[in-house]
């Protein structure tokens, strides 16, 4: 069977995703590593097992495994990163939670040489990772309350040859109990109402990653209610957090007596998915 043969099988059974069906044959495949790859050699015969294939395939089409569970890594922004058993794989929405903290954090502390960040619930390590990879000035935390999530984000931090202080332990607690401040928080929490889980998403992912709290929204209280504890500087400090859309107008609501500047923002499929808080002399442009 070519390479070719193989391809159209599966899509004739699965034509929804392409892009899938040519991870898995990458990720199988000992010479075939890009769609370059795939056009050049498409009439070679594979040179992996058929049957792992299809196996892959009615995993992710049928049984809802994550792509990142299948092939063990996954592609965030511009980076390759490497997912543990369990660990919640990094979603798209994460990355423009990333991508709009890079470009807030370039605007307020662009002059400053040095800067401390911490990436809360850190998973796999996405978000500290990738602001580490911007910001070399950034001297960056990640802590999380799973061993293994923080064995991850170790793991990822120095396949990419950057400097990050791991800790195991409670989102907030953690941070007090070491007398740590910083200048930016960030932070995607278990924020999954507990009649919104679908327990799909705890098949292969750890449930703790989804919901970890009878009120999804007390993650955000505790760390607003007590910002002037965890930062630095009260006059020109940054928080990023990732929320579900039925959580906006909640927290806007909460954030309307707190005489903080604050703007949220949507995501790819136009549902507000960020959170941005921040005190600066800049006017901060998204």
């Amino acid at each position: 069977m070519t390479f070719f043969q193989a391809f159209n099988e599966i899509k004739s059974k699965y034509s929804n995703n392409d892009l899938v069906i040519y991870e898995l044959v990458f990720y199988l495949s000992k010479s075939v590593k890009s769609k370059e790859d795939f056009i050049n050699k498409r009439n070679d015969e594979i040179d992996f097992d058929f049957a792992t294939l299809i196996l892959f395939t009615n995993q992710y089409f049928v049984d809802k495994k994550p792509l990142g569970h299948i092939i063990k890594k996954t592609k965030f922004i511009n980076l390759d990163l490497d997912i543990y058993d369990g660990i919640l794989v990094p979603r798209n929405e994460t990355e423009l939670l990333c991508i709009n903290t890079e470009k807030i954090i370039n605007q307020i502390f662009s002059k400053q040489d040095k800067f401390n960040l911490v990436d809360l619930c850190c998973g796999t390590g996405n978000i500290a990772v990738y602001l580490k990879s911007k910001f070399n000035n950034a001297n960056v935390f990640a802590v999380d309350i799973n061993e293994i999530a923080c064995v991850n984000t170790l793991h990822n931090s120095q396949k990419h040859n950057l400097s990050i202080n791991v800790i195991n332990g409670d989102y907030y607690d953690s941070i007090i109990n070491n007398k740590l401040k910083f200048d930016v928080i960030v932070m995607n929490p278990p924020y999954v109402a507990l009649n919104e889980l679908d327990e799909t998403m705890t098949k292969y992912e750890n449930r703790i990653s989804f919901i970890n709290s009878d009120d999804p929204n007390e993650f955000y209280y505790k760390v607003i209610d007590n910002y002037e504890k965890l930062i630095n500087n009260k006059n020109n400090f940054l928080m990023a957090f990732e929320i579900s859309s039925t959580q906006k107008d909640i927290l806007e609501s909460y954030l309307k007596n707190k005489n903080l500047h604050y703007q949220f923002l949507k995501d790819y499929s136009s549902k507000w998915r960020s959170l941005f808080i921040w005190n600066s002399n800049k006017e901060i442009i998204f």
